[in-house]
C-alpha cells in the first residue's frame, strides 16, 4: 500500500462522512456541533501522525509541535463548545492579583 493512500483514503472517507451528517441525516444543531468537532479531531489526529511519521524532523520540534497542535486544538474546541470564555474568566480570577489592599479587579 502507498503511503498517501493511508492517508488520503481515511480523510475522503471522514468527509464523505461528514457531508452525510451536515447534509442529509436530520441532527439537533448541537449534536452536529459535536459530530462535526470529533470529524475535525480525526483529521487533525491523523494530520498530526502523519507528520510524525512520514516527516523526518528531530524529535524535539516533533514534541513541540504536538504541544503547539494539542494545545491550539483545545482553544478551538474549547471555542466551539462555548467554555472558551468561562475558561478564560476562571483563569483570570485564579491568577489576579490578592494582595491585602489592591483594589484592582
Amino acid at each position: 500500500m502507498l503511503w498517501w493512500s493511508r492517508i488520503i483514503v481515511p480523510v475522503v472517507f471522514v468527509m464523505l462522512v461528514a457531508w452525510v451528517v451536515n447534509v442529509r441525516v436530520p441532527l439537533a444543531n448541537s449534536t452536529r456541533v459535536i459530530v462535526n468537532i470529533v470529524l475535525a479531531l480525526v483529521v487533525v489526529g491523523m494530520g498530526l501522525w502523519a507528520i510524525n511519521v512520514y516527516v523526518p524532523m528531530a524529535g524535539s520540534i516533533k514534541a513541540i509541535l504536538n504541544v503547539v497542535v494539542v494545545v491550539a486544538v483545545s482553544v478551538r474546541v474549547l471555542q466551539a463548545l462555548g467554555l472558551w470564555a468561562p475558561a478564560v474568566r476562571l483563569w483570570h480570577d485564579w491568577t489576579r492579583s490578592h494582595w491585602p489592599g489592591d483594589t484592582a479587579h
